[in-house]
């Protein structure tokens, strides 16, 4: 029985699709009301309106975030965003988010940020985003394409910029909480005052979960406070958050064992537990005729690993510091208005790395400096409906390792960027940019602490790219749409050996793909979402020429349906589908199995009563057994990671 059903979820998920897509298409026309609000992009470090803009903008508004019943910033990205991701293998709620298959180095190739500052670190970690409380959430921008220019390495996939401060204008306190199935138990609370120019948030939240294996159990607290001045033209922000996260590691399981019982691990003891800090201040304020904005960012990180299993443990500390200052003025040349941007970064970042197992330990610390000057000049023609954009970066960056692994590493990188968009019609758009992106290897990439020869040090070349984009969108009253093509080419791309241990330069290689996605509304009650992706991740040239790259899936489809049944209640049907994927590691593309591909579809109920906005859904509803991650080829290896089954949560959250 539980086969049958599996087998018409697989066939659901292209079905809705299409019936978008008909839908969009018979009646989007018929229909006048303005899917998306105008808003303004920040993530290119300045306000910008949307319009004539020559990169690929996704915007994840308050209002639909509030409307789905999203509980953190990852899984309205997932969802409401369309990108592919990973599971957290600690059993957090910090998924990998990949935007252009990049996969096992995904969380490398894309910046991410919190109101503009960057929380990645200097790691392969990646950024932990579920402290940022969901309900502050205005917006989520989401940015395809290199952001080298404004935002330095790592950024040749996009980046993701979750802007906060929603509610803030205004005093009051809002309380929710949620209970679930595998034992979920999430409480949020929040209060917000004003007084004179001052606004101030505090914010608490505590979450457990059994999660869906056995020794997965996680705890996570979370807090947040910050305070906002603003008086004219200045503003001033200072916030401080605070994150604790403990649980389980079970570890992987072989084929025969998730297919017998995806729920059970045979490593019972191992656990884990990270700390973190983060200390941010930023301002604003008119100077002459310039916009000036000053942020300083420092982040403290703890991380401990007790692998009983394999008698080791890791502690890890990671301090960051950084700082950006940028302006931006009116420049208008050539008979155009225009806009220009300069700005100063710099990063301070240490890791200590200890590891201690019977018999054998190391201790590797990484310094590094990042200090970099950057440009971006706008023009706009707004008679002829033409506006072009160019920037430059210059940065330099030093690394040194101290301890088991000693050595030094300097570095520098110059990237540019250029973009044109033109307006086709009074409601179409054709944009096309070109640039160069770059992207140094992290911390555990650059040393070898584990099983390694005394003093080794992975001198790791800098990663390049030479990136090149076009793209197409169209608005009406009703709908929006947007198709973009693709095409990075990289130098030296930095990756994970055959061996599945070795850091390591590759031989030249390619991502490339049609990205398409479109917001109707059908009716007054009735709209729709839809994201598609096709993609190409292949060596160009070496060893593996014309292989596909490990974890990167060629398609992906996300789709969402909304019902609206009255003025208070909402129904909701979100699915996305990801297709298979060659195993981490298989570089040669020999392997006889891959990662299945798999379609998952979660429904939502959301009812306003009284004061309460009460909420139900059903995850995976169709109880899809399946996994994203694993790492042998090998079926008798213990390397496959499961993603939950069906789940079932109800929360309630009242404003006060």
């Amino acid at each position: 029985m539980k086969k049958s059903i599996r087998l018409r979820a697989r066939g659901f998920v292209p079905a809705l699709s299409v019936l978008a897509l008909a839908c969009g298409t018979a009646l989007a026309q018929s229909y006048d009301a303005r899917v998306v609000p105008e808003t303004l992009i920040t993530a290119t470090r300045m306000p910008q309106d949307p319009t004539l803009l020559p990169m690929g903008a996704t915007v994840i508004t308050a209002e639909e975030i509030r409307a789905s019943g999203m509980t953190t910033a990852s899984e309205a990205i997932r969802w409401l965003g369309g990108v592919v991701t990973r599971l957290d293998t600690t059993g957090g709620r910090n998924p990998v988010l990949d935007l252009r298959g990049f996969g096992e180095t995904a969380g490398s190739n894309v910046v991410i940020m919190v109101d503009g500052v960057r929380q990645n670190e200097g790691d392969s970690s990646g950024a932990s985003i579920s402290w940022v409380p969901i309900d502050s959430i205005e917006r989520i921008e989401i940015v395809r394409g290199s952001g080298a220019v404004v935002h330095g390495d790592g950024a040749t996939a996009g980046m993701i910029n979750i802007v906060t401060g929603r509610g803030m204008s205004e005093p009051g306190a809002s309380a929710s909480l949620a209970i679930g199935s595998m034992g979920v138990r999430d409480g949020r609370t929040e209060l917000r005052t004003v007084s004179d120019n001052w606004r101030y948030q505090i914010y608490g939240a505590a979450y457990n979960t059994d999660n869906n294996r056995d020794n997965f159990k996680v705890q996570e607290r979370n807090a947040l406070a910050r305070a906002n001045w603003s008086e004219g033209d200045k503003a001033i922000s200072i916030q401080f958050g605070m994150q604790s996260e403990q649980g389980g590691l079970p570890g992987g399981l072989s084929v025969a064992e998730f297919q017998a019982n995806p729920h059970q691990s045979f490593k019972l003891q191992d656990h884990g537990k990270t700390d973190t800090a983060n200390l941010l201040l930023s301002g604003e304020a008119s100077v002459g005729d310039w916009r000036v904005g000053l942020d300083v960012n420092h982040r403290q990180v703890q991380s401990k690993g007790f692998y009983i299993a394999d008698d080791y443990t890791s502690n890890s500390d990671t301090s960051s510091t950084r700082a950006g200052l940028k302006g931006w003025t009116n420049a208008s040349a050539f008979g155009a208005k225009g806009r220009l941007l300069i700005g100063l970064d710099s990063q301070r970042w240490t890791q200590n790395n200890l590891l201690l197992g019977t018999g054998w330990g190391s201790n590797v610390q990484i310094d590094q400096s990042s200090d970099a000057v950057y440009a971006r000049q706008e023009l706009e023609w707004t008679a002829v409906g033409l506006k072009v954009h160019g920037g430059a970066r210059h940065t330099v960056s030093y690394r040194q390792a101290k301890g088991d692994a000693i050595g030094s590493l300097d570095a520098s990188n110059n990237s540019w960027e250029l973009g044109l968009a033109k307006r086709v019609t009074g409601s179409s758009e054709i944009y096309t940019r070109v640039g160069t992106s770059f992207r140094l290897a992290t911390s555990d990439e650059y040393s070898c602490s584990y099983l390694c020869p005394p003093n080794t040090l992975n001198l790791l070349n800098p990663q390049t790219s030479h990136d090149t984009e076009l793209g197409y969108r169209q608005r009406t009253q009703s709908s929006n749409w947007t198709v973009r093509y693709y095409r990075s080419d990289l130098i030296n791309e930095i990756g994970l050996g055959a061996d599945y241990m070795t850091n390591m330069n590759f031989a030249p290689t390619r991502r490339e793909g049609v990205e398409f996605e479109a917001k109707t509304q059908f009716s007054r009650s009735l709209a729709g979402g839809l994201q598609l992706a096709e993609r190409r991740a292949v060596f160009r040239s070496g060893d593996y020429a014309g292989k596909t790259m490990p974890l990167v899936p060629q398609q992906s489809l996300t789709a969402k349906l909304t019902y609206q049944m009255s003025n208070t209640q909402q129904l909701m049907l979100l699915t996305q589908w990801v297709s298979d994927q060659k195993i981490a590691g298989d570089l040669a593309n020999t392997c006889a199995q891959s990662i299945p591909s798999y379609g998952v579809t979660n429904i939502r109920y959301n009812m306003k009563v009284d004061e309460w906005w009460v909420s139900g859904q059903v995850a995976n509803l169709f109880d899809r057994q399946y996994y994203d991650y694993r790492t042998r080829c090998n079926p008798s290896l213990r390397s496959i990671y499961p993603e939950p089954g069906r789940a079932f949560l109800i929360s309630a959250r009242r404003n006060f």
